[in-house]
């Protein structure tokens, strides 16, 4: 099962990498320009660091900063959606990394049908990211 390989490779990357956080450096989307991103977030590099869930069994990658509604051209929250869209078998969710109306709320149904993430709020916290990490590979290292 395609989830379950993911969760275990994962799990032993997790295990391999604990200790540090880790930067993953996508390449730039065309449609995303850098002057709409924020100065603190990043329109092609999403900086993650390692959070412990407690409903969790390893630490997992996350955004090292909350995701919620109003995010604009932030790459983290385009890693979010994709990770949504790949939970819920390509949601028509658009992935363009601004957290609107959209996000949010599939972020609130991805927090109700998903325990390890623990709230449902409609933010994209470590637990919620940490939830998502596990079960998509959202934020991780992208292996050949």
């Amino acid at each position: 099962m395609k989830v379950i390989g993911k969760r275990l490779a994962l799990g032993l990357a997790s295990v391999a990498l604990a200790g540090g956080g880790l930067a993953a450096a996508p390449t730039a989307d065309a449609a995303t320009g850098a002057a709409q991103v924020s100065a603190a977030y990043s329109s092609t590099t999403c900086t993650t660091v390692y959070y412990k869930n407690n409903a969790l069994l390893f630490q997992q990658l996350v955004p090292n900063h909350n995701l919620a509604y109003g995010d604009y051209g932030d790459y983290c929250v385009k890693l979010l959606q994709k990770g949504i869209d790949e939970y819920y078998g390509g949601t028509p969710l658009a992935v363009d990394g601004n957290f609107g109306p959209q996000t949010e709320s599939w972020v609130k149904k991805f927090q109700n049908d998903s325990p390890c993430s623990q709230s449902v709020d409609g933010q994209a916290g470590p637990n919620t990211n940490s939830c998502l990490e596990y079960l998509t590979g959202a934020y991780g290292p992208i292996y050949p």
